[in-house]
């Protein structure tokens, strides 16, 4: 007979799963029942549902960020481009080298357009870098706070150009990779507005008009990278029910932003769902620069023993992603596959809790953005197991305004926040452990003695000495316990069964590479 321990699971788990169960058999009652699922007419049209169109419609400096980046990748290219591996490849560039340690020569690809036919060439692309690297602005060129900084560009002929950095940047490759290009000419003579209506870049579709919960384009035949479809449709559905179902209707054929049990009730169906990982890593950061019991080492090591990642990882987000143990991602610059996982404990975290002063464990409140789905059910995962050994967490949810002006502004956060260890859009550790380090404005992790290790790393010119180096800060974070390491971050879109081609790369989506059966 099984014992009650191998049998119960928490409230958080039985949840989800009921959730699932009862959506699916929802589902699966339509179809018994005969209700009409609607097809699509044949129109060589590929249709994406998104949560949201990007504030500042078509700018190629408004953000690197994703959704953005999504809609803006049918647009423009960047210099390189890092693959779903964590690879630097060529992309608008075809090699690159270092004139010395400030100054980078990129040999761009040959017989590129832009959309309204006029060359791509070296011009453009110091044209895009001095416009970046002068023009301040938090709407307009909010990308610069993505790269570092930027002193100047010039053409060194028609497919050469140098870029120099204000201080030696050994990775700028990888940050060419959000160096998206404009077409220079439209970009200086119309106002910023017009421009943001209507772009023109390199990339294998042209924006035919903006609608207010659309994106409309048409092929661009003259692109390096001819698309396989005439037309793509963005459509904006800020809800990711509404997302799956246009999936179901026949509205869309790929919905992004989507859960893991909108993918069962997909597959369903018969359509599909995809994931993919996006350098991340899911945490629960612990503030250690007040006077609170994570100050004590014994106390973070604690919690991580505490925590039973399994079920969350194999229910909750239903084995498509994989337990975390660093600040990098497996894709990410500087993952380090030598370190142990934190090993599901109880007992161990009951001692180190007792050793650390706190026998009967002690109150503490976390502070989220995100209240909903499969994180919310994570979190209550986590504050169930913890509650087992005398630790209650309490889950604050906050609305992103206020949340954003706590982590970044007042520092008025609470004992514990969610704040991702996001290494996009370089894909390389050091941007994580510099946001989760002494170095952030309003810092909740302060490791002094990390600081001179990751300047150093940051400055390491020698590729494999740099890597030894950022392998060296992961273990340090996984032996200081940092943070309660859960999973790498996994992203779920919804794909209907006559899509092909579907890939996201940390943001970017290779929309030529995608077609529609009809």
């Amino acid at each position: 007979m099984l014992g009650r321990a191998e049998v119960q699971l928490s409230f958080g788990l039985v949840n989800i799963m009921l959730n699932g169960i009862l959506r699916l058999c929802c589902f699966l009652a339509l179809i018994v029942l005969g209700a009409p699922i609607a097809a699509r007419a044949a129109d060589d049209t590929i249709r994406m549902a998104v949560s949201t169109l990007p504030p500042r419609l078509g700018n190629p400096f408004a953000t690197s960020a994703t959704p953005t980046i999504t809609t803006t990748s049918a647009i423009y290219d960047g210099l390189t481009r890092i693959d779903r591996d964590g690879r630097l490849k060529p992309w608008l560039a075809v090699s690159w080298n270092n004139v010395d340690t400030k100054t980078w020569r990129f040999v761009l690809r040959k017989g590129v357009k832009f959309s309204n036919g006029k060359p791509f060439n070296a011009a453009a692309v110091a044209a895009a870098v001095n416009f970046m690297a002068t023009k301040p602005g938090p709407t307009d060129n909010l990308v610069r706070s993505d790269l570092p900084p930027l002193e100047s560009a010039r053409a060194v002929d028609e497919l050469t150009v140098e870029i120099i950095t204000k201080s030696p940047v050994p990775t700028f490759a990888r940050y060419a990779s959000i160096v998206l290009v404009p077409e220079p000419e439209a970009f200086a003579t119309l106002s910023r507005a017009e421009f943001n209506k209507n772009p023109i870049g390199t990339g294998p579709f042209a924006l035919v008009q903006w609608e207010p919960s659309k994106a409309i384009f048409k092929a661009f035949a003259g692109s390096w990278r001819k698309p396989k479809m005439a037309n793509l449709e963005i459509l904006e559905l800020p809800e990711a029910t509404s997302r799956l179902q246009a999936i179901l209707s026949g509205r869309a054929d790929i919905a992004t932003a989507l859960g893991p049990d909108d993918i069962q009730e997909l597959e369903a169906a018969g359509h599909k769902g995809a994931s993919w990982h996006d350098g991340g890593v899911s945490a629960i950061s612990l503030v250690t620069t007040r006077s609170l019991p994570f100050n004590d080492l014994r106390v973070r090591q604690a919690l991580n023993s505490a925590v039973n990642r399994k079920p969350i990882i194999d229910i909750i987000m239903q084995g498509k992603t994989v337990p975390a143990n660093q600040p990098a991602a497996r894709a990410t610059l500087g993952y380090n596959p030598d370190l142990a996982q934190y090993e599901y404990d109880p007992a161990k975290a009951k001692k180190l809790l007792a050793e650390a002063g706190y026998p009967n464990g002690f109150k503490f409140t976390m502070e989220t953005s995100m209240n909903t789905g499969a994180l919310l059910s994570t979190y209550q995962q986590v504050a169930a197991d913890l509650a087992k050994v005398g630790v209650i967490m309490e889950i604050r949810p906050v609305q992103v305004p206020q949340y954003l002006k706590n982590l970044f502004i007042t520092g008025e956060y609470a004992d514990a926040v969610i704040v991702p260890w996001q290494s996009a859009p370089t894909v390389d550790v050091i941007r994580a452990i510099t946001i989760h380090s002494c170095g952030s404005s309003r810092a909740w992790y302060c490791d002094q003695e990390a600081t001179p290790l990751i300047q150093s790393a940051m400055a390491e010119w020698d590729e494999a000495k740099g890597l030894e180096m950022r392998r060296a800060l992961g273990k340090r974070y996984h032996d200081q316990a940092a943070a309660i390491f859960l999973y790498e971050q996994v992203f779920f879109a919804g794909l209907s069964k006559r899509t092909k081609g579907f890939e996201d790369a940390f943001g970017f989506v290779a929309y030529d590479q995608i077609s529609v059966d009809n």
